[in-house]
């Protein structure tokens, strides 16, 4: 039986989940009807970002990474590989990849799609939001050519994990395209919540956070205080209520 937990899917074998988790990207490179123009190591570092956020939000460990991309190994496919190595030497992690180039025809626009698959216990729970907890984002919404020049702005993929680990931290997940608004109702709708914005009329929470440029934490109440204080990179933004 197949499970779909928000974008990721969940297939359980032999008393664990094979947790997968994809994304993908076109448009954006140094082709000539690219949209956006940032090397092509910076795309394809971007498009393994999401599932492996995804993943780790999760607390799954990956197990291999495949690459599809839609363009030569000469010379942006052995870019794009390069920017894959290097976002992985970043999450710390060493799994086989795997993957395509296109070789048969000439391109003219980037694309690349990545799939992760990783590893969770069976027996863990998954998460989900409390009533009374707080909303945290971490990281400001950004996309594209705005990624490429503010990479340090990310959040770190260790600060993810130790998030994931804290006891006070019930629920996380990543930021997308469709927005922190978007992705807080989500969070909230798996425990039939509601989330209250302190700003509700901010832009912030409608703009693209592209490559999950942000990644929203559900925080318990009595922990927020301490947890806001060991991570400052942390911003309220709200709380969740039946």
């Amino acid at each position: 039986m197949i499970n779909h937990f928000r974008d990721v899917t969940l297939l359980p074998i032999s008393g664990n989940y094979l947790v997968i988790a994809c994304d993908s990207s076109a448009a954006i490179g140094l082709k000539k009807y690219d949209q956006v123009s940032v090397s092509p190591a910076i795309t394809a570092a971007c498009c393994l970002r999401v599932p492996l956020l995804e993943l780790f939000c999760l607390g799954a460990q990956p197990i291999c990474i495949i690459d599809l991309i839609g363009n030569e190994y000469e010379d942006t496919g052995k870019q794009m590989l390069a920017g894959i190595r290097s976002e992985m030497r970043k999450a710390a992690i060493e799994v086989p990849l795997n993957g395509s180039t296109e070789e048969n025809m000439m391109t003219v626009m980037s694309s690349i799609g990545i799939t992760v698959i990783g590893e969770l216990p069976m027996k863990v729970q998954l998460p989900a939001a409390e009533v009374g907890n707080r909303l945290f984002q971490v990281g400001i919404p950004l996309v594209g050519e705005d990624v490429s020049v503010n990479l340090d702005q990310l959040p770190s993929y260790e600060l993810i994990k130790n998030l994931q680990k804290e006891s006070g931290v019930t629920d996380l997940l990543p930021v997308g395209s469709k927005g922190i608004g978007f992705e807080a109702s989500l969070m909230a709708k798996r425990s039939s919540l509601e989330p209250i914005f302190y700003q509700p009329n901010s832009p912030e929470l409608l703009k693209s956070a592209g490559p999950a440029t942000v990644v929203l934490a559900a925080v318990k109440e009595d922990l927020a205080a301490e947890l806001a204080k060991k991570y400052p990179m942390m911003k309220e933004i709200g709380r969740f209520t039946s």
